[in-house]
């Protein structure tokens, strides 16, 4: 028994002595396997961290390529503003480079601009007047209300709105305003949806504004993924599938423009217009009216140069006689007396850009043709700075009114254009005036720098294409040399003589010389030397006159005028009835 138990007790010894050895082996291996994982975990986290890197970049380059832009444009430098001051105008759907005044609710814009929607306004800074001048009469602004002074003019809109249909908005950052004067029909739509309205056609483009959804948009380009629209004056893209798809129609509410005046009624002649100046220098030269058209035929307009500015307040010179008008009608003539600005101790532009010495140039000037029974008035006024063209279109405006009035014909006479004379604004004068009279002549001058001919054919085509780009053919008389230059170069000096079209023949017989046709100017030419003088003459005579008639006719003016009577041969006016035959 006692054996018995004591291998009992030994079998449960051994089995307690087996357990602790499992434990301490399981402790152990437990403890080899925490080190391990204890020494791997840096290099886990590690690794989960260079994985959200990479799963961030990815994120963003896969947003790049295929996602949205969420850049918002700066609409300042939209607009183009830099200064905070700044208020940026909007004419018609175009940004303009004139800048607005905001005093109040009155919003005043650059006289230039309001001119560019009603060509009317004018500005007498010596006087102080804001003169607005149409076909009928004159609307002067009050300073403050009307217009402010500010470096320059400006025209409020409200005044502006009183010859000129619009409606204008204003909205802010950045400040600006919206003019419409068009009553074309747009198409609007509006946003079913959120959108973004971005500078192009893509999502990567940046924002330009940020529409809600029932926002109004109006379409100008439609697409299938993407509609060009424009809202408050911004233009850019949104994704088509934003927009509602009900489409309207809406013109705009313009509403004002009750005191445009701008119904010319013109005095022109049912028949072309053949006229001769004639060069009046003193008053006892209206006694040789007789000789000065004793060889004219077919000539309906004579223009006596009766008329000069005599001093800076506007008064005039006068050289008119009634009789000779009388003589004139008796022969079939009209009569349209010229007024120029030769007198050397007048300034043209002090006179004619105050209001109170030009007022009264006009009514002298209508004065004098109701006194002499004028039939006509013919302004030439030359040699004239850029400073006075604002003031002679205001002078031709004011005068106008007055000649529609009275019946008086209105014309005056141009240089041929060139880009230094485009302040003489003939398309103004196209509006305002009857007859807009080209002097297709003095190619070369005295103040040439070589000898050329007085009126080349190529001369006076251009000047007849480019006044009839401004004004109407039937208004435009294109006047013909009856004088030529000769030329004389001597020890290294150029110098010319004027001459009249028999002088010239004259001059050439004396030395023998017979000219010949220049296919180029379309006149007869001769280049010679005598003792030393080496001579060039391009005459004026029955051909070259005849090629200059056919440009005009062709062209369809409104007539031919010539300069100056006296100084053409008697078959000039043979060529002349030829291409303008009395009464037609």
């Amino acid at each position: 028994m006692r054996e018995g138990r004591d291998a009992a007790r030994q079998r449960r010894e051994r089995a307690r002595r087996y357990e602790r050895e499992d434990s301490r082996r399981y402790n152990s291996r437990n403890n080899r396997r925490r080190k391990k994982k204890s020494s791997k975990l840096p290099l886990i986290m590690a690794v989960l961290v260079v994985a959200a890197i990479a799963a961030v970049l990815l994120l963003n380059v896969l947003t790049e390529e295929f996602g949205s832009s969420r850049e918002h444009q700066d609409l300042n430098e939209y607009f183009g503003v830099t200064s905070p001051d700044q208020t940026v105008l909007i004419s018609d759907g175009e940004a303009v480079e004139e800048q607005a005044l905001i005093q109040g609710d009155a919003v005043y814009i650059p006289m230039s601009m309001a001119n560019s929607y009603y060509d009317n306004f004018y500005y007498d800074s010596t006087e102080e007047h804001l003169l607005v001048t149409g076909a009928t009469k004159t609307v002067e602004g009050a300073k403050g209300s009307d217009y402010l002074v500010n470096d320059e003019v400006y025209i409020s809109l409200a005044f502006l709105n009183r010859f000129v249909p619009l409606e204008y908005k204003i909205y802010s950052d950045p400040s600006r305003i919206e003019i419409n004067t068009t009553a074309e029909n747009k198409v609007q739509d509006s946003l079913q949806e959120d959108a973004k309205l971005r500078v192009s056609a893509d999502k990567k483009s940046p924002i330009l504004m940020d529409l809600d959804k029932d926002d109004v948009v109006e379409i100008e380009e439609a697409g299938a993924d993407w509609s060009k629209v424009r809202i408050q004056a911004v233009e850019g893209y949104i994704e088509t599938e934003a927009l509602s798809g009900k489409q309207t129609q809406a013109a705009p509410a313009l509403s004002g423009g009750a005191e445009a005046d701008s119904n010319y009624q013109k005095l022109l002649r049912p028949h072309k217009i053949v006229l001769g100046f004639h060069n009046v220098a003193v008053a006892d030269a209206n006694s040789y009216f007789k000789e000065a058209t004793a060889n004219t035929r077919g000539m309906n307009v004579i223009a006596p140069t009766w008329f000069a500015i005599a001093d800076n307040d506007g008064h005039l010179s006068d050289l008119g006689s009634a009789s000779y008008v009388g003589l004139a009608h008796e022969k079939g003539y009209e009569v349209w007396g010229v007024v120029d600005n030769f007198t050397n101790q007048i300034d043209t532009n002090a006179v004619l850009s105050r209001t109170s010495s030009r007022l009264a140039l006009e009514q002298e000037l209508i004065t004098k043709a109701a006194e002499y029974g004028l039939d006509g008035i013919n302004i030439d006024f030359e040699q004239l700075s850029g400073e006075t063209g604002d003031d002679l279109a205001q002078f031709l405006r004011e005068l106008s009114i007055l000649t529609r009035a009275t019946g008086l014909v209105l014309s005056i006479d141009n240089y041929v254009p060139q880009d230094y004379t485009d302040f003489y604004r003939r398309d103004i004068q196209g509006r305002v005036a009857d007859y807009v009279i080209i002097m297709g002549y003095d190619e070369h001058t005295a103040a040439s720098a070589e000898a050329g001919s007085v009126a080349s054919i190529g001369f006076v085509t251009q000047g007849i294409e480019d006044t009839l780009k401004e004004v109407p053919a039937a208004q435009v008389i294109n006047a013909i040399p009856f004088y030529t230059r000769k030329w004389s170069y001597e020890n290294g000096t150029l110098s010319c003589e004027s001459m009249g079209m028999a002088d010239a023949k004259t001059f050439l017989a004396d030395k023998g010389i017979q000219a010949v046709w220049d296919a180029e100017t379309c006149q007869n030419y001769a280049s010679f030397e005598r003792d030393g003088v080496q001579y060039s003459i391009w005459l004026e005579d029955a051909q070259s006159i005849a090629s200059k008639l056919t440009v005009m006719t062709a062209h369809d003016l409104g007539g031919v005028g010539c300069w100056k009577l006296t100084q053409e041969t008697p078959d000039i006016w043979d060529t002349i009835t030829t291409y303008y035959p009395p009464g037609v």
